[in-house]
């Protein structure tokens, strides 16, 4: 016995008087938002690309960095993009938006050549995607993407899942689009069993599906099968009032939503009249929308900000604020609609997104202002860092 305390009291000894850990970098005395709360002041280390400590205790390093009045918060996400060109990657950065979720590309093997190259290059958001959106020969967005593969009886489900999978996409997309758009005739688009069926085949390869769908009988008839998201809102006029149901059946599945809502808030002055015409009558507003946006909140339904960011459309930088600005419209709070922009697209997407902790790349914003007393302080950017590494 006494042989057994005579040790312990030599580990106990050597412990006391091993050297601190000493850290690459430590942030001190910051205010940081982690992705779901405001943490308050605490120092932040980084060892190499890592975050390696977050503690309100004295930390040691090779260099610190005052953080007194800064406020550190994940890189924002924009959950809904179509990428065509690379400066497409490097538009947002600056601004804070250091991941791109991609929804559907035409060129497969471009998507997962950019996924690659930008995981480590600075100057650039990472980018995640889709490849191909599930659609039928002639659906949308078969018009614009003539050479995508395309479900049918010479493609089943089963090869065109495989065929995403060897592609390496991060989630699947599924289409259901089979409304009139601006005197056009509805597309051909997949018939519910078949997006059962895909969402049945892509749950069991464990990949998140998300779906394209804009109507109210349309979303609740999928609700139904369990995807994981829908990534646009409602949004036809003919739709209101909205039923209570609808709500019910999306929390009832914990399904996300992608509202895709700020397009309403976009000026459309250099648009023709025609189509300023058409929108006005047929598409909701921006304050129809935000009343939408508001019950689903206040359903519980879990919001992820994206803007469908495509050329000629919503761009890939000052745009995203457009959609935070509806939010706060619906009346979320400063905290929750930072959630949207962060915290909440790493909980939908299971992707190492958009939150801050131990163990977590070292890629957030330094801002010099806080931006859950005024949204606006977003824009108050004063260092990105990506990797562990300083733009």
């Amino acid at each position: 016995m006494k042989r057994v305390l005579f040790f312990c009291l030599i580990a106990l000894t050597l412990l006391g008087c091993s050297e601190p850990i000493k850290y690459d970098i430590v942030i001190e005395k910051v205010n940081l938002f982690d992705g779901y709360e405001d943490l308050g002041i605490v120092n932040v280390a980084i060892n190499k690309d890592t975050i390696a400590a977050i503690t309100t205790n004295k930390l040691d390093a090779d260099s610190t960095i005052d953080g007194s009045g800064k406020f550190i918060i994940p890189g924002l996400v924009n959950a809904h993009v179509h990428a065509s060109k690379l400066d497409d990657l490097k538009e947002g950065y600056p601004l804070g938006i250091l991941t791109l979720l991609n929804m559907h590309t035409g060129l497969e093997d471009r998507e997962l050549d950019w996924k690659t190259m930008s995981r480590d290059s600075i100057g650039f958001s990472t980018l995640y995607g889709a490849g191909h959106a599930a659609t039928v020969p002639g659906g949308h967005p078969n018009q614009f993407s003539p050479d995508m593969e395309t479900i049918s009886d010479s493609l089943p489900i089963a090869d065109w899942l495989q065929h995403r999978m060897d592609k390496e996409v991060d989630y699947i997309k599924v289409i259901r689009e089979n409304h009139e758009w601006m005197g056009y005739p509805p597309l051909p688009s997949l018939s519910f069993e078949q997006i059962k069926n895909l969402i049945d085949a892509a749950h069991n390869q464990n990949y998140k599906v998300v779906v394209h769908a804009n109507t109210v009988a349309e979303m609740m008839q999928i609700a139904q099968f369990k995807p994981d998201g829908f990534v646009h809102m409602l949004d036809y006029k003919e739709d209101l009032p909205i039923p209570d149901s609808f709500y019910v059946q999306l929390a009832k599945h914990n399904i996300f939503v992608v509202p895709t809502a700020g397009m309403a808030l976009k000026s459309m002055e250099d648009a023709p009249p025609f189509i300023q015409d058409w929108v006005s009558i047929n598409l909701l507003n921006a304050q129809e929308r935000a009343d939408i946006i508001k019950e689903m909140h206040e359903q519980g339904i879990l919001m992820v900000a994206g803007t469908d960011a495509q050329e000629g459309q919503m761009n890939f930088g000052e745009d995203y604020f457009l959609e935070l600005e509806l939010y706060k419209m619906a009346g979320l709070s400063n905290l929750e609609v930072l959630k949207t922009a962060t915290g909440n697209a790493a909980k939908a997407f299971d992707l190492p997104i958009g939150e801050i902790k131990k163990g977590s790349k070292a890629t957030f914003v330094l801002l010099n202002a806080n931006p859950l007393s005024d949204l606006s302080n977003l824009k108050e950017v004063g260092q990105i860092w990506k990797n562990g590494m300083i733009n």
